[in-house]
């Protein structure tokens, strides 16, 4: 009888154990990043203050481009987004995407390809993928790393809840 309440106690307590650890897991999940978003600010870590960059963000032009477009990330995995920016070069107006959701050890990530012209997702080699910073309830902090003049620098993109 004791080994059996000494068996049972020790399964309680790795059960226990068990859901403490997801329950204090600090890795988004899908759930948060899908819903209507709101690009509200785009900047950059690794650069000086003073540094100028000059590049295309997700092939749309500059961040003014991008800063005030929506996302719709709807649970099925075909999004869109919009360009509303008025700065040189944007192209506004919709763009049809796949998103999808990935976890790898302690990081979750945010991916997409755009879809044009009926072109089928696993036809398309290119995409986007960010590490999810961080998701709460309202907002949403997207990183993407590249190297820029030879120099790794940070693109850091903050979403808001529309």
């Amino acid at each position: 009888m004791y080994k059996i309440t000494s068996l049972l106690l020790g399964i309680v307590f790795l059960a226990s154990c068990s859901s403490s650890k997801n329950a204090g897991s600090s890795v988004p999940d899908r759930n948060d990043v899908k819903g209507n978003w709101q690009v509200t600010d785009i900047s950059f870590s690794g650069v000086g203050a003073t540094d100028k960059l000059s590049f295309q963000l997700l092939d749309e032009g500059s961040e003014a481009c991008l800063r005030g477009s929506t996302w719709n990330l709807p649970n099925n995995g075909k999004g869109s987004y919009i360009i509303n920016g008025t700065g040189t070069g944007c192209v506004q107006g919709e763009r049809s995407i796949v998103w999808s959701y990935r976890k790898e050890g302690d990081n979750a990530y945010f991916q997409y390809k755009r879809m044009e012209g009926g072109v089928k997702p696993n036809d398309i080699a290119d995409g986007y993928r960010f590490r999810i910073a961080s998701a709460t309830e309202n907002s949403l902090v997207l990183e993407s790393k590249i190297t820029y003049e030879g120099n790794p620098i940070v693109i850091i993109y903050t979403l808001q809840k529309v």
